[in-house]
C-alpha cells in the first residue's frame, strides 16, 4: 500500500531537521555584511578622532608660552635663549630638546652641563651649570683653555684667572666647543691622572704643570714651590703626599723652593730644597 502523504512528511522532516532555506542564508549574509561594515566604520571613526585630536594638540593646544633658564653660568639668559633654537609659540611636543642641549653646549662652551625639559602644560625648562676649568694649554702664542673631559672652552691670549698654565703638551687643531685631541696619548694619560688626583685630594693652588720632560713632571704650587713628581707613576700617591706636607705646614706659607717627590714611591721620603732668598 502506498503512502500518499509520504512527500509531505519528508518535507516536514527536512524543515524540522533545521536545514536553513536559501532565503535564510541570504538574510544571514546580509546581517554579516552589515556588521562588518559597521566594524570598519567604527574603526575608521576611532582613528579619525585620534588623528583630529593629534592635529588639534599640535596646532592649537600645548603652545609654549614660557622658556625658563635656571642655574649658574657666565652667560645671560638671553644669550642661552638665543642659541637654544626653541621659540615661544612652538608646540611643546615638537620642541627639539636634545638638539637644543647640543646647540647650547657647542655655541656656549663655558656651560658645563645643560638639561632641556618639557614642563606641562606649556613651558620649557633649561637647567645649566658652569664649566669647570682644568687648565690652559700653551699653544704657540695662545692658550687653549680646557674644561672637564678636555672640552675646549676658549682660545685666549693668556690663561684665565686662577687657571693653571700647562706646558709641554701639544694639541691637534683645537676648536672651541669640541673635545681636545692630544698629539701624545701618554701625556694625555698623565694629565688625566694628575687632574683626577688633584680633584680627589682637593689639592688646589696649582698654578702651572710642565710635561716637557716625561721623566720629570713638574707642578708649581701657589707660584712659589716647584713639585717634582718624577716619572709618571703613582701620581695619585705623590700628589696626596705633597698635600699632606703643605697642610701640616712642614713647608711654610712663605717658603719658596723645590719639593722633590720623585723617590717617594720607593722610600716614602720627600726632599725640600728651599730657595736661597725664601
Amino acid at each position: 500500500m502506498r503512502d500518499l502523504n509520504s512527500g509531505t512528511n519528508r518535507f516536514a522532516q527536512r524543515e524540522s531537521a533545521g536545514v536553513p532555506s536559501r532565503a535564510g542564508i541570504r538574510a544571514e549574509n546580509r546581517r554579516r555584511r552589515r556588521r562588518r561594515a559597521l566594524l570598519i566604520f567604527y574603526i575608521f571613526l576611532f582613528f579619525a578622532v585620534v588623528a583630529a585630536a593629534i592635529i588639534v594638540s599640535l596646532t592649537v593646544l600645548f603652545k609654549i608660552d614660557a622658556i625658563q633658564v635656571t642655574g649658574t653660568s657666565r652667560y645671560s639668559s638671553n644669550q642661552i635663549l638665543s642659541v637654544c633654537g626653541i621659540q615661544k609659540g612652538e608646540n611643546l611636543f615638537l620642541a627639539k630638546t636634545k638638539q637644543a642641549e647640543s646647540s647650547i653646549q657647542t655655541r656656549l662652551p663655558y656651560i658645563g652641563s645643560v638639561e632641556v625639559r618639557r614642563k606641562f602644560p606649556a613651558q620649557i625648562s633649561i637647567q645649566v651649570t658652569a664649566a669647570k676649568i682644568c687648565g690652559a694649554v700653551k699653544s704657540s702664542e695662545k692658550y687653549v683653555v680646557l674644561g672637564d673631559n678636555f672640552r675646549v672652552l676658549e682660545i685666549a691670549d693668556k690663561p684665565p684667572q686662577n687657571c693653571a698654565s700647562i706646558l709641554g703638551i701639544a694639541l691637534k687643531n683645537p676648536k672651541v666647543g669640541s673635545t681636545a685631541v692630544f698629539a701624545d696619548q701618554s701625556l694625555q694619560s698623565s694629565f688625566e691622572q694628575i687632574e683626577t688626583a688633584l680633584k680627589g685630594s682637593k689639592f688646589t693652588k696649582i698654578t702651572q704643570m710642565d710635561f716637557s720632560s716625561t721623566s720629570e713632571i713638574l707642578l708649581t704650587y701657589d707660584g712659589r714651590v716647584t713639585i717634582n713628581l718624577g716619572m709618571p707613576s703613582a701620581l695619585d700617591y705623590k700628589i696626596s703626599f705633597a698635600k699632606k706636607l703643605f697642610d701640616s705646614n712642614q713647608i711654610k706659607d712663605t717658603e719658596k723652593g723645590v719639593l722633590n717627590l720623585s723617590l717617594v714611591e720607593e722610600n716614602d721620603t720627600a726632599y725640600f730644597d728651599p730657595a736661597v732668598n725664601s
